[in-house]
């Protein structure tokens, strides 16, 4: 059966409020921790299917609603409770969280069926103040129930609810006058950057918008890698649960440090001012055009999770894109290294390969220590951040 499992968490006594910025951030956290559970183990040893949540966080903590298919309803609450906690202790972020409560108050299912036993054990029909309790339930359900189409948080627990259809598509028409609106500030490229001959000028629209939409998500999950990673004094290679860095070529992620996310969030803020300037200059360092790159995957993961346009649909739009904004794409051979040093070599031969990889990458101004070194053919009238040093 379908069980509706309310769990309440509670920040650090420490904190009394969460701000909205903190209260987005946990949203993120959960929303990536629990995107990753698929189920989890009953108290028989039986699998009980996690079929989807929603997650609602206020400046006193937060709500997470899981959907689970479960053979009975202290299954289902053991097994909801187990979920969150699991995510408690492995997230950096939330390890000091607790877990208030995890419960059903009770299922549309055992509903239905009470109250057939009731109307056979009576013989007749419910009075007004029973079909006004009824009422008043099922109202009670549809208001808990998860949507068919939430667009940043993947799929529904039913397919076949018209009406959550239709609120699914008054969503993606909300975020496409959202991103019509946001595309106004992408001042710095006219929408042919998004192609030349054949782009629909409404798909080159919401392009833009999504971009400049990008900038402020990959902005907030910068803000709370570099928390995790300073709150825990690790690596992105060591840590669990992080939202960018891991998008980042994975051939350095034991240096990805806090001292780092905090560089790297200045280059992309450099890169987002420019992006709403008059006048676009290109990437001036390795981090610059990682940011970029950032901001651009995020872009088309927001087109595709709205339905406003698949991935496939957005890669020419935003290959056109590339090109203009970032003509020298050197910095995409880093991606390729991790792929090779993961299908990698023996292990007596290892030193020796990541040595002439690492020269190799010097060579072409790529190594990580020239991440943030700018390049001599920039505009010398621009100067560097003094803590990119």
């Amino acid at each position: 059966m379908d069980y509706v499992v309310t769990a309440g968490l509670r920040p650090p006594v420490d904190i009394s409020k969460l701000d909205p910025l903190q209260q987005e951030g946990v949203v993120s956290v959960l929303d990536h921790q629990l995107g990753r559970v698929e189920g989890v183990a009953g108290p028989e040893e039986e699998d009980i299917d996690v079929l989807d949540y929603r997650i609602e966080v206020g400046p006193d903590g937060a709500t997470v609603m899981l959907a689970v298919d479960a053979p009975a309803l202290s299954a289902a609450e053991n097994a909801a409770a187990n979920v969150v906690r699991e995510i408690l202790l492995d997230s950096q972020v939330l390890e000091h969280w607790t877990l208030t409560h995890s419960e059903v108050k009770i299922t549309e299912d055992e509903f239905n069926e009470s109250l057939a036993a009731a109307e056979q054990h009576t013989g007749e029909r419910l009075g007004e103040a029973d079909e006004r309790l009824q009422a008043e339930i099922e109202e009670a359900f549809e208001q808990a129930e998860l949507p068919e189409s939430d667009p940043l948080r993947g799929e529904a627990v039913s397919e076949e609810r018209t009406s959550d259809s239709r609120a699914g598509t008054a969503e993606t028409e909300s975020w496409r006058i959202r991103l019509h609106e946001l595309s106004e500030r992408l001042r710095a490229f006219s929408e042919d950057a998004f192609g030349e001959s054949g782009t629909n000028g409404q798909q080159a629209k919401l392009a833009a918008g999504a971009l400049i939409h990008a900038v402020s998500v990959v902005t907030d999950e910068l803000f709370y890698d570099e928390l995790a990673l300073t709150v825990n004094d690790a690596t992105a290679d060591s840590a669990v649960g992080l939202l960018v860095l891991e998008e980042l070529p994975p051939c350095y992620q034991h240096n990805y440090d806090a001292r780092f996310t905090r560089s790297l969030l200045l280059c992309s803020a450099a890169v987002a001012t420019r992006l709403t300037g008059t006048r676009w200059q290109p990437p001036r360092c390795v981090a610059e055009a990682l940011a970029l790159r950032l901001f651009v995957n995020e872009a088309r993961v927001v087109l595709e999770a709205t339905e406003l346009m698949s991935w496939d649909e957005s890669a020419p739009l935003f290959d056109s894109f590339a090109a203009h904004a970032c003509p020298d794409n050197a910095y995409e051979e880093l991606f390729a290294v991790g792929t090779a040093a993961a299908e990698g070599v023996e292990s007596s031969e290892e030193a020796v390969t990541s040595e002439a990889v690492e020269q190799r990458l010097r060579t072409r101004g790529l190594a990580f220590e020239q991440w943030f070194n700018k390049r001599e053919e920039t505009n010398t009238a621009t100067g560097q951040h003094p803590y990119l040093g």
